[in-house]
């Protein structure tokens, strides 16, 4: 069953559509086994990194400057910096691609060089641009809590998830102490 636009379908042709923009939920496995490219050293790319970090990811960064915590984990190996700005042939093997500068015709270029090779791109400061969009996570005890809007309002989507993983933290207690 499927909700839009405040309406219940159960119709299989609508399926995809969860909001006005259409959208399929995937969780992605194994990212082990492939390269994800994060342009762009702040705050946004630390936390892209981050999400792919924690789901077993190979990351390479490029950007001229790093964040302290992305800097530690290049040093650590966790991830491999190209400390220089974007070029193109930077995509080549990526499975995933995260435009996250602060220069809007860095990014756009970006995500046109994602297109042609087929890659999935995710825009930070643009995300209509791109071909998908990273959910607020809360991840516990086995479980993985994902909840998106698009990219129309990741505020929102990250006040769910909190009071949806407080809900969850709940329950798991109640399960717990019962066993």
């Amino acid at each position: 069953m499927i909700e839009t636009n405040n309406e219940t379908s159960t119709d299989p042709e609508n399926e995809a559509m969860t909001t006005e923009l259409k959208v399929y939920p995937i969780y992605l496995t194994q990212l082990a086994n492939v390269l994800a490219v994060v342009v762009g050293g702040g705050r946004v790319a630390e936390r892209k990194i981050n999400g792919v970090l924690a789901a077993g990811g190979r990351v390479r960064l490029i950007s001229p400057q790093a964040t302290p915590q992305l800097q530690i984990w290049a040093a650590a190996g966790q991830i491999e910096w190209m400390a220089r700005n974007y070029q193109a042939g930077d995509l080549a093997g990526a499975f995933l691609v995260f435009a996250a500068t602060n220069q809007r015709q860095t990014n756009a270029q970006i995500t046109i060089d994602a297109a042609e090779l087929g890659v999935l791109c995710n825009v930070v400061d643009a995300p209509a641009e791109g071909n998908f969009h990273v959910p607020a996570v809360h991840r516990q005890a086995g479980f993985t809590i994902a909840v998106g809007s698009g990219g129309q309002s990741p505020k929102r989507s990250k006040q769910m998830r909190d009071q949806i993983a407080a809900i969850v933290t709940q329950v798991q207690a109640h399960l717990t102490a019962q066993e």
